[in-house]
């Protein structure tokens, strides 16, 4: 799609967009017990660990099934977060405890974390949450094709 069709229909996509988003926040932060920080620094390592690049092209049903440890993480640590989300340190370091309590993430002997099979397991509901925002985007991107 252009992006010219985009700029020129942004009000609709804009408007699905920040629909669907803000359904997508919400169900982010109430899986996060209502910790967005928390959720972005998740959000961080889980883009590590499913490093475009590195991750396989899966279906749906595949993905939901498949290990974590089929996929090889980029490196990631504390202080990379830090610097990438702006999220202070010490802040980082909180978060990342609790993720680690959760068992959603697991440090290694350098101190690279990654997601675990138990955050892909207890976030089940946040995948649904996002394929319900992938297809809202389709479909507004599908009405401005067509019309």
């Amino acid at each position: 799609m252009a992006d010219d069709k985009i700029r020129r229909h942004y009000g609709r996509v804009h408007s699905a967009h920040v629909a669907a988003f803000a359904a997508h926040l919400v169900e982010c932060r109430r899986l996060c017990d209502g910790d967005l920080d928390m959720f972005l620094v998740l959000t961080i390592i889980g883009e590590r660990t499913f490093a475009q690049r590195n991750a396989p092209d899966l279906s749906y049903e595949q993905w939901s099934s498949a290990s974590v440890s089929t996929v090889k993480p980029e490196a990631i640590n504390l202080q990379s977060i830090a610097d990438y989300s702006g999220i202070p340190r010490e802040t980082v370091r909180r978060k990342l405890e609790r993720l680690i309590e959760k068992g959603w993430v697991k440090r290694d002997a350098r101190n690279y974390v990654t997601a675990t099979d138990a955050a892909k397991d207890s976030l089940g509901a946040l995948t649904e949450s996002s394929l319900r925002y992938l297809q809202a985007m389709r479909a507004a991107f599908g009405a401005i094709e067509a019309g």
